[in-house]
């Protein structure tokens, strides 16, 4: 965890060097931007003008130790990222045609790297989980297994 944005980074980076059309992609979770290295890669994508690169967040409000805006609050996020030189693009990340269309508008993009915040629901669609932080956490039972793909049908 951390290391994704930085190592993608330098796949943006090699393939710009050679002239290459390739694009990167790095999913990444909001837990993940409490990570240093992840802030220095966000720092050096666009002073390379890496606009092959689309780092995508899934935007859930959650991570390994609680609520985002305790552990680390990380707002404003948006223009924290715009600040740095980034196309901000939001979504919401349960809408497939919002992200097909957030995916079209980044390759577009000529000058900036871009990033793609999902804001998304933990555990959506599964009222066991939705919106819980315990739900990072849970052993599940057989049973309750069964019911989660049953209410999930």
């Amino acid at each position: 965890m951390g290391h994704g944005l930085p190592v993608g980074n330098g796949f943006a980076l090699g393939f710009k060097n050679d002239e290459k059309k390739n694009r990167v992609y790095v999913l990444m979770s909001d837990g993940e931007l409490n990570e240093g290295s992840n802030w220095e890669a966000f720092l050096f994508a666009p002073h390379h003008k890496l606009n092959n690169l689309t780092a995508i967040i899934d935007y859930n409000k959650f991570q390994g130790y609680g609520a985002v805006k305790d552990v680390l609050d990380l707002e404003p996020l948006r223009e924290k990222f715009q600040s740095f030189g980034w196309k901000v693009i939001e979504v919401d990340g349960h809408d497939f045609g919002q992200l097909n269309k957030a995916f079209e508008e980044c390759k577009r993009e000529s000058q900036k790297p871009q990033i793609i915040i999902a804001n998304t629901i933990k555990g959506k669609g599964v009222k066991f989980f939705e919106g819980k932080f315990e739900s990072h956490y849970l052993s599940l039972s057989k049973e309750k297994k069964k019911e989660i793909l049953e209410e999930l049908k």
